[in-house]
């Protein structure tokens, strides 16, 4: 067997300036909005040159882990198309999420958070723990609630945990959210879709006792209690008796 000699890659340097001359001889038009500017990083082009570095197995030459390379062109990682947005407050560069964390944007997400919050409050139907649907919900929901990821089962329970982690003059919340169950469920119709891909076109006519199907998974999903799964949304909001 004829051992094959190894042939390095042959480096080529791509005269990149002169294509990007041609495509690019009447240059980039940017029209920028308010609080926006050139990303400095790509000078507004929305380009940057980045290393695909490779190594072959049968190279003789192990000192270099991956001494080969690849170069090509990508969007620039620091802006979008070559722009970047500033804040409006404190004129500094965003971040590509639009986020800056001095305090006039900070405020300003605080009082748009607030403004959510009340429309989903005002949107909502409010309960009392007394009443028929607050009672068969079975578990509640809140961001101030410290465990379970916010679900609760008892009123007594979430006034417990407040009050451990909170001190007596600090604002308490009025109310909690509802939630809605789901639990495991089959559907006889999408069974036989299924089962039956590969059978004749008509093959779901001639099946019989469909409703007996459905009924006998009607009742095997009822045994499964272990499946029940609450869901928190915003449909209803229930007060807190705090001094019932």
């Amino acid at each position: 067997m004829t051992e094959s000699i190894f042939e390095k890659p042959t480096s080529i340097t791509i005269d990149a300036l002169s294509y990007l001359s041609e495509v690019l001889k009447n240059g980039l038009k940017k029209d920028l909005q308010k609080h926006q500017k050139l990303c400095e990083d790509c000078k507004g082009t929305g380009l940057q040159i980045t290393n695909q570095r490779y190594g072959l197995s049968n190279d003789p030459d192990k000192h270099k882990h991956l001494p080969y390379n690849n170069q090509y062109i990508i969007s620039c990682r620091g802006c979008y198309s070559g722009v970047v947005s500033l804040c409006k407050f404190c004129n500094e560069k965003l971040s590509r999420f639009n986020d800056c964390d001095c305090p006039e944007a900070l405020h300003e997400k605080d009082i748009e958070r607030a403004t959510r919050e009340q429309e989903i409050w005002d949107k909502a139907i409010k309960l009392d723990p007394s009443d028929d649907i607050t009672k068969k919900m079975g578990m509640y929901h809140s961001d101030d609630y410290p465990h379970s990821d916010g679900y609760f089962e008892e009123f007594e329970d979430f006034i417990e945990k407040w009050e451990e982690n909170h001190e007596p003059d600090e604002p308490k919340p009025v109310y909690v959210w509802g939630t809605r169950l789901v639990s495991l469920s089959l559907d006889a119709d999408d069974i036989l879709d299924r089962a039956s891909e590969d059978l004749h076109e008509d093959v779901l006519d001639d099946v019989k006792g469909k409703e007996e199907l459905q009924n006998y998974l009607d009742k095997w999903c009822a045994k499964q209690s272990g499946t029940t799964t609450y869901y928190g949304e915003n449909k209803y909001a229930i007060r807190i008796p705090w001094g019932d």
